[in-house]
């Protein structure tokens, strides 16, 4: 701790070197004094030399063990340590520090010098031995606080939990003492840190809170609202985090001299970063902007670049981004981070180019970015990011031959990543667009052979690698080269997707794999060439499934059938039966796909991967159909996950059996049988077992109409409380918030109810930000339904103060602010209103009508209806 360092150069002086010196002559003095004031002046070596020579003349003085101290310093600030520890740990040297009483002091810096020569567990134990040695030393507290920092550099937290934690341990009977010292502050702040570090974060809020900000340094201060920030963060709660980070950034902007332009710079990403969090984008592209400047530290300056460019693609406002860039660039030259800004700006133009190709100005512009920085760093950190960028430029731009050389220079500068492997990929692809068939392969081969720790590269590009293979092999007449290129393409990318080959770039394919027709047009090609090949069935099969990608499902249809007509015994018939059924129920033959499916569970009774597809599309058509079809679905669903166990849909297939159950009233059988065993089954993934309570709770309600004490509700509110605390910030949570609201309300437990509603109106809750317009607008209705119960039986006064205020949370859904209102609360909004807006005599009626005619045309003959009665 350098702030303890200093104020032990003070006392030290104070303690040594103030009053006369006992014993000595007038010579003596003068030594002593001389060599005193260079420590004392920071001139360690001039200190070091004096200090030295007046122990070998003067070993006997009585000032020898504060010079010895001295002297163990001063090696301390000239980087001596093993020299300080030696020094310090003399046996004779530590008697006579005894005698004199300074041997806490020898201790605290031969602890000092131990840590700052990286023995950092010695230094610890060092530390802590000093308050246990000398209790009644004035270094005690601090060298405590100080070695239980060690343990924490070292993440040791139980032991700063032990040193500092503990109600009866020496730190916290010496708070009591000492509430307000400095030492007493930065050990509150030490625990604070370990229990945030521990996720114990509610643990960490009360420990700040015996903090005195009154008390504390203005740099104390800082740690304090920082991690009231963390702390706030951690338990989710971003408003209170964005209080603390809000005064985080003031104390920052106070600080003055070495180490506040860093704890600024972190302030303002601290303060970015949860204004994120609330969604308040704008607001934190305003924030990260405080750090593109001068002053702050250049890795805070990157850091800011690139969040500005990430808010704002996800804003989709890629102008800002680069005006704010632009604007930088010009405003700061010199900037630490130029490269980095010149390469996110010229990013930033190549997505826009993309997302717009017609705007050939963003590619102009790209381009000159990439040359501007390549120009100044052309073998910089991202000169291989640039040349990689640049090299897209030219792939956009059709320029093949500057694409191979820009895409060459990055791949010499690039690590091995995927970023490499693109590299490589469009090297081939230059090469192929000159008709450089040869040399293309080379670079393809690389892609599926230098990426072996890579699993992304080939699920992303393998296929396509190949790919181009084939087509490059078929261009120069390599008929064995091109079957086998074939068939490894078959046999491990059979059931690719062009979309799942496209992760490793935004909005532009590798080559004409992406196209359905191009690809249908190779594979004929390779069939009319190679009559006589064993793989002609999956080419056949490739073929068929192009279509299948293009949703053409009658030629898919088409296809699947001609392959099972020409290859009525090869073993992939159960593969392409199923495609053929499920392209049938697509193309909208319900009744033709079910005969078809039904079929297929009689030939392939047992094909563990698609019997129970089958099985499910036929339980599910069942199910669609509703009424006296839910047996049969029921009983399709079971015969998924009793003969399949282990299949990824027998789980599904079980919720759904529950599901079949309830619509035809059967609700025990439909817990019992289906949503409790899920619920308790080991493996069941944790989003299934959601459902699964959510359709448990949903039984219980259609079961309350004959429940007369309430249990079923009671039960399905603790399911969906469940719910809500497993899952305190999604979708799911926010729904069950809801439910919780209507089974309250159906109980008569408005104030529970109400709080339940509260969980999503109110924007600041957890579960708010993951609801969407329909669970607000329906949480919004509930809160006035409540109101409006709660108000039945009271006085005049009382009963139109609810009403107002059930009436103003109709009025928030059917006045909202969202860009999509949800139709059916805006209208059951709307029906709640009118007649409490007409009881309570507030607003225009006739425009009260009027604007519910224009929302809901449905009712408008029943409104005005209504509005006639009340004319006359």
């Amino acid at each position: 701790m350098a702030f303890l360092r200093r104020w032990l150069l003070i006392f030290s002086a104070l303690l040594l070197g103030g009053g006369p010196l006992l014993a000595a002559g007038p010579r003596e003095s003068r030594a002593y004094a001389a060599a005193l004031a260079a420590f004392h002046d920071q001139f360690y070596a001039r200190a070091e030399s004096g200090l030295t020579q007046f122990l070998q003349t003067y070993r006997k003085s009585t000032n020898a063990p504060a010079a010895e101290l001295f002297l163990a310093q001063s090696e301390f600030y000239l980087g001596k340590y093993p020299n300080a520890v030696a020094r310090l740990t003399d046996t004779n040297n530590l008697a006579k520090a005894r005698v004199a009483g300074l041997a806490d002091r020898y201790v605290y810096w031969t602890a000092e010098a131990q840590l700052a020569r990286g023995e950092a567990p010695v230094a610890a134990e060092i530390f802590i031995s000093l308050a246990d040695d000398f209790p009644d030393s004035p270094l005690s507290l601090s060298a405590l606080v100080e070695g239980a920092a060690v343990e924490g550099r070292l993440a040791n937290w139980s032991k700063v939990d032990g040193l500092l934690d503990d109600p009866n341990g020496w730190f916290q009977r010496t708070a009591q003492l000492e509430p307000n010292a400095g030492a007493v502050a930065d050990g509150w702040l030490l625990l604070s840190e370990s229990k945030i570090s521990q996720a114990d974060f509610s643990a960490a809020l009360r420990v700040l809170q015996r903090l005195n900000p009154a008390m504390l340094s203005l740099e104390q201060d800082w740690k304090r609202a920082h991690q009231f920030c963390r702390a706030n963060l951690g338990l989710g709660e971003p408003a209170a985090a964005l209080s603390a980070s809000t005064n985080l950034l003031a104390l920052a902007r106070l600080g003055r001299g070495d180490g506040w332009a860093g704890r600024l710079a972190d302030s303002v990403a601290i303060h970015a970063g949860v204004l994120e969090k609330l969604g308040r984008l704008d607001d934190a592209g305003t924030a990260w902007s405080e750090n593109l400047s001068a002053g702050a530290p250049g890795e805070k300056q990157s850091q800011a670049v690139l969040k500005t460019a990430e808010l704002a693609i996800i804003q989709g406002n890629l102008a800002n981004a680069e005006a704010g860039l632009e604007k930088y660039l010009a405003q700061f030259s010199d900037s630490p981070v130029m490269e980095l800004a010149r390469l996110t700006l010229g990013e930033l133009y190549l997505k826009d180019f993309i997302a717009q190709p017609a705007a050939t100005n963003h590619l102009v512009a790209a381009q000159v970015s990439f040359d501007q920085l390549l120009a100044s760093a052309t073998n910089g950190p991202l000169a291989g990011k640039a040349f990689w960028d640049r090299g897209w430029c030219d792939w956009l731009a059709s320029a093949y031959a500057e694409c191979l050389a820009d895409f060459t220079a990055a791949a010499q500068r690039l690590p091995v990543s995927e970023d490499l492997a693109v590299a490589r990929f469009k090297m081939g692809d230059a090469q192929f667009a000159q008709n450089d068939f040869g040399g293309c392969q080379t670079n393809y081969q690389s892609v599926l052979a230098d990426f072996s720790a890579l699993p992304d590269v080939k699920s992303s590009l393998g296929d396509r690698a190949l790919y181009q293979i084939e087509r490059a092999r078929l261009e120069l007449h390599d008929a064995p080269g091109a079957e086998d290129a074939m068939q490894r393409l078959l046999a491990q990318f059979s059931t690719n997707s062009p979309a799942d080959s496209s992760r490793l770039l935004a909005g532009e394919g590798f080559s004409d794999f992406g196209s359905q027709a191009n690809a249908r047009a190779v594979f004929q090609k390779f069939a009319a060439e190679r009559a006589d090949s064993p793989l002609l069935p999956s080419v056949a099969l490739a073929v068929a499934r192009t279509f299948e990608r293009e949703q053409d499902w009658p030629a898919a249809v088409t296809n699947y059938q001609a392959w099972l007509n020409g290859y009525p015994t090869n073993e992939l018939r159960p593969q392409v039966e199923y495609a053929r059924d499920w392209a049938v129920s697509q193309a909208g033959d319900e009744a033709g796909a079910l005969a078809l499916f039904t079929n297929f569970l009689a030939q392939f009774p047992t094909n563990q991967t698609l019997t129970p597809l089958a099985q499910m599309w036929v339980a599910d058509h069942y199910f669609r159909l509703g009424g006296t079809n839910l047996v049969e679905a029921e009983r399709n669903y079971e015969l998924i996950f009793q003969n399949f166990s282990t299949n990824e849909l027998a789980y599904p297939a079980q919720l759904m059996a529950g599901r079949a159950a309830m619509g035809r009233f059967s609700y025990p059988e439909a817990i019992r049988s289906y949503f409790t065993p899920l619920i308790n089954a080991t493996n069941c993934p944790d989003e299934l077992k959601v459902q699964a309570r959510f359709a448990y709770s949903q039984a219980l309600w259609e079961m309350a109409a004959s429940d007369t004490n309430n249990a079923s509700l009671q039960l399905a509110t603790n399911l969906l409380n469940q719910i809500c605390l497993s899952n305190p910030t999604n979708a799911a949570g926010a729904l069950a918030w809801v439910k919780i609201g209507d089974y309250d309300l159906q109980l008569g437990a408005f104030d529970a109810a109400t709080n339940a509603y509260a969980q999503v109106v109110d924007p600041n809750a957890p579960a708010s930000a993951a609801a969407g317009v329909a669970l607000r607008s329906r949480a919004q209705v509930g809160l006035g339904l409540v109101l409006e119960k709660k108000a039945e039986g009271l006085a005049a006064n009382d009963r139109n103060s609810l009403l107002t205020l059930a009436l103003n949370n109709y009025l928030d859904v059917l006045y909202t602010d969202d860009t999509v209102a949800d139709p059916f609360w805006t209208k059951k909004a709307g029906l709640q209103a009118l007649p409490l807006m007409l009881a309570l005599k507030i607003g225009d009626r006739d425009q009260f009508f009027d604007t519910l005619e224009r929302w809901l045309p449905p009712l408008k003959p029943a409104l005005e209806k209504k509005r006639a009665a009340l004319t006359n």
